[in-house]
């Protein structure tokens, strides 16, 4: 690896950061993917190592392949598009290599090092020459685009009104947040220092400008992602710098309120109130999310106390108070935070979750997704678990379309079969180019490491997150391998079969994940059940010594579950919701398949209705489905004068604490003999693929 020192002969601080590069060359076969756990001191969890995990065959198999092959190309195609609102060619401006106005959103440049992190992820899967030559490309064009000093954010290069690091709404550390982390994920894809000697440069200009603490910058940055991307580069390189940086951006937080929208120090920004004194998810919420998954990052190398407490705090105002049933955040367009700062595209007031109006965006729903991956790691506890894959099989996949090319900013949970909402992010159908592009990429480069969150390891032991057709391949950390394959049909089925390929000389535990939903899960070894009950919500741990040829059986129970909300949440008083396993259902009636007159009729679902699963293969890509019987306007009616007596009331001592959605409880009620209709529930993801409809997820009860 060659390395220009200052002219002088002396070492300069970009040299100074490029020893714990080369310290970490030795070790390069050894990268961890994503969050990168696999050194981290205070972590219960480690990352497994690049390429230790292939999708095979199923779900996932088939939505990696779809994301190769339709979505980074499809987000390629976007950020190339002239009439898109994020573009690679600022990039190429700013290099001096064409002419023309910057002409893209404040956070553009970040946008686009998420396209080129999707494309390293699946590099390193395919080792497809052709990815190599277009990320060489780009990244040429980067280096050139970078100012001599380390500084890169098109934004404030090409244009009049935007100066370097001027007021904190420009999203500079944004765009630079991103490009640390692209830069240290193509490094370990590729073996290439290209990418990672300009993050280098660009945290060492960080360094410089906010090591000293000036006043002017305490509220940096809007969009917090460079203290992931920080974090990312220190665990890349070993430079501890980077890693204390990331410590004062972080302790920043809240110490400079009554800001405003541009300026921070306020809600807004997560940053009127320290972060380790927090007890709720305020303000916008892919900054929130992107601050809380740097905070547990920066716990991950610290220890921390404070902030480990403060995020479980805000983990339990989220989940119990403002999450949607499919994992998505981020309940409202505007409003005020509960210290009345204003506040948009935010996490607004407790159990208000509006349907149609859910904001929902697509960024905070993954980001969701990563934090509780990141209190995984750190806890080892199941809940964190059961929310990735809660967001991942549903407000994560409802943004992009079944061909893989279309995506949506907003996910709401009720529509009208109108093309446009209430505002310009709300839309009917999914889109190919948009007035803000941030979501594409980070669909992208999502799907495309997601065989990495599958399995954790630990002293002696291998941890099961995700079940799709796999293999797997890894040393624990004490040096001993394991390798199995993985079969199973999940999310449709729940019979999970783990063969072992590769047997550690020493007794071994692996723990299955029994997700919260599973009440009676089981688990076989070699056809015996195992000592112990699959509690839902833990890790069943088997212990043994394995051989090759060792079957492992898990059984998960796969009933279909109605849902009712907290009373709290005025909109869905008497409304249910449908899951089966870790998929959330909805009614969706296309307009070109009589959505209309459906609709008209009206659809109420009497409370003790049965739902029969039904796996469609050539139906929205292959699906299951779930038949029943509802009821129309006038069946509801003539059912509530002749079988049921008016809505119960909740019954005394009822206990929602800590509860935002639970199992509904229905009463044993006669059916209803006329007034009726056949529905049939989809998936939630698949919705508004069959043209513009009306939908719901949360469907009236006959009352």
């Amino acid at each position: 690896m060659s390395m220009n020192f200052a002219a002088n002969g002396k070492m300069s601080r970009l040299a100074v950061g490029f020893l714990g590069i080369l310290t970490c060359c030795a070790a390069f076969t050894r990268q961890s993917w994503g969050v990168d756990t696999s050194s981290s001191p205070h972590a219960t969890l480690r990352s497994v190592r690049a390429g230790a995990v292939r999708w095979t065959d199923g779900f996932w198999a088939r939505r990696l392949e779809l994301c190769r092959t339709a979505t980074v190309p499809a987000v390629h195609e976007g950020l190339l598009a002239p009439d898109n609102s994020e573009h690679l060619v600022n990039l190429r401006i700013a290099a001096g290599l064409e002419q023309g106005p910057y002409r893209s959103t404040n956070w553009s440049d970040g946008d686009c090092y998420k396209w080129l992190e999707s494309v390293a992820l699946i590099y390193e899967i395919t080792q497809d020459p052709a990815l190599d030559r277009l990320m060489d490309e780009w990244i040429e064009v980067i280096g050139k685009a970078q100012r001599d000093d380390g500084f890169i954010s098109t934004n404030a290069q090409l244009r009049d009104d935007v100066e370097p690091l001027d007021i904190p709404y420009t999203h500079q550390l944004y765009n630079m947040g991103h490009l640390l982390t692209a830069g240290s994920v193509h490094y370990r894809a590729t073996g290439k220092d290209s990418f990672l000697r300009i993050a280098v440069r660009t945290a060492d200009f960080l360094d410089g400008e906010f090591r000293p603490r000036p006043p002017r910058l305490t509220n940096f940055p809007w969009n917090p992602s460079v203290y992931m991307g920080l974090i990312d580069l220190y665990r890349t390189t070993g430079e501890a710098r980077y890693l204390t940086l990331a410590e004062i951006m972080i302790g920043n937080r809240g110490s400079a309120p009554g800001g405003n929208h541009r300026s921070g120090g306020t809600d807004q920004t997560q940053n009127r109130v320290p972060i380790r004194e927090e007890r709720e998810a305020v303000g916008h919420a892919v900054t929130a999310m992107y601050l809380y998954c740097g905070a547990a990052d920066l716990y991950a190398e610290t220890g921390d106390a404070a902030l480990l407490e403060a995020l479980e705090r805000i983990w339990h105002n989220v989940t119990t108070r403002k999450m949607y049933v499919t994992g998505a955040v981020g309940q409202g367009g505007r409003g005020r935070s509960s210290r009345g700062d204003p506040v948009h595209e935010a996490f607004l007031a407790d159990y208000y979750l509006p349907n149609r109006t859910a904001y929902a965006e697509t960024c905070a729903n993954i980001g969701n997704a990563m934090w509780n991956y990141r209190m995984l790691l750190l806890t080892g506890e199941g809940r964190f678990a059961d929310m990735v894959e809660r967001v991942l099989y549903n407000s994560m996949l409802s943004a992009v379309s079944l061909d893989g090319k279309r995506f949506f900013y907003c996910n709401p949970l009720a529509w009208n079969a109108t093309e446009r909402g209430d505002h310009r992010h709300r839309t009917g159908a999914r889109w190919a180019v948009h007035s803000c592009y941030c979501c594409p990429p980070s669909v992208g480069r999502t799907i495309a490491k997601l065989h990495n969150w599958a399995y954790s390891v630990s002293d002696g032991a291998v941890w099961v997150h995700l079940y799709g057709s796999n293999t797997f391949n890894e040393e624990l950390p004490g040096g001993a391998k394991v390798g199995w394959t993985q079969q199973t049909d999940y999310p449709w089925d729940g019979q999970v079969r783990i063969t072992v390929d590769r047997a550690p000389a020493e007794p071994t535990a692996v723990r299955l994940r029994i997700p919260g939903w599973a009440d009676t899960a089981t688990v076989k070894v070699n056809g015996r059940p195992i000592d112990g009950a699959a509690e839902p919500g833990t890790y069943a741990a088997v212990r043994r010594a394995w051989r090759s040829g060792d079957v492992i059986e898990l059984h998960l129970p796969m009933p279909v579950r109605l849902l009712e909300a907290h009373p709290a949440v005025a909109e869905l008083r008497d409304r249910i919701a449908v899951m089966r396993g870790p998929v959330v259902y909805c009614l969706e009636a296309p307009l070109n398949e009589d959505g209309e007159q459906l609709w008209k009729d009206g659809v109420f679902l009497p409370e003790n209705i049965v739902f029969t699963p039904r796996h469609e293969a050539d139906l929205l890509g292959g699906v299951t489905v779930l038949d029943g019987t509802a009821l129309t306007f006038v069946g509801r009616d003539r059912f509530i004068r002749d079988v049921v007596d008016p809505a119960p009331q909740p019954k005394e001592g009822a206990n929602w604490e800590d509860t935002l959605y639970r199992t509904f409880d229905p009463r044993q009620l006669e059916p209803a003999e006329d007034g009726t209709v056949r529905i049939t529930l989809v998936p939630y993801y698949a919705w508004a693929n069959r043209g513009l409809s009306y939908m719901q997820v949360w469907t009236p009860l006959a009352r």
